[in-house]
């Protein structure tokens, strides 16, 4: 396995915690505020919680991923793993935390993303050019997260997002 690599953003959400929080609890539809997710679904009994797992088509290469709630401390913090990927060469193991922060009547959503490749090759892979797309990435996810919750619209990979928003922690 190769080496982990971190990108950790936040952004501020006009929008209570409980009203961030339900967005996020809305497992089977992360694909609402995550611009490079064009469908998702649930694919368990359960619909949230810990163990919860939905099914994800991307809007690049026909990408699909399988994903789990691996954490889940209600109104605090959601941990996912993409534990089967399709189409995303390289990648070894995805893990996302999205935890939340009450600010007077705004919210602070911090997204950290955790991935590590199958091997040397993919290694330097990411080091030419995964490494910049996947910041990117995770900076649409943010920015997606703050559109969706503020304004309800559901965020496609051509939404203009407040980009400039998101605060680049790592």
């Amino acid at each position: 396995m190769g080496k982990t690599t971190t990108f950790k953003r936040a952004i501020e959400i006009n929008a209570t915690k409980e009203k961030v929080w339900n967005a996020l609890a809305d497992f089977g539809n992360i694909c609402h505020a995550h611009p490079a997710v064009d469908t998702s679904n649930i694919t368990s009994k359960q619909k949230q919680g810990l163990g919860a797992t939905r099914h994800c088509n991307f809007n690049m290469m026909g990408a699909t991923s399988e994903e789990r709630a691996i954490e889940w401390n209600e109104g605090t913090n959601i941990k996912i793993e993409a534990y089967e990927m399709k189409k995303l060469p390289g990648i070894e193991k995805i893990v996302v935390d999205f935890a939340i922060e009450a600010r007077g009547d705004k919210t602070l959503l911090t997204s950290t993303m955790e991935y590590s490749m199958k091997n040397s090759f993919f290694d330097m892979m990411n080091s030419l050019m995964m490494k910049k797309m996947n910041s990117q990435l995770i900076d649409g996810i943010a920015a997606g997260h703050k559109k969706y919750i503020e304004t309800g619209e559901i965020v496609r990979k051509d939404t203009k997002l407040e980009l400039d928003k998101v605060i680049k922690l790592m």
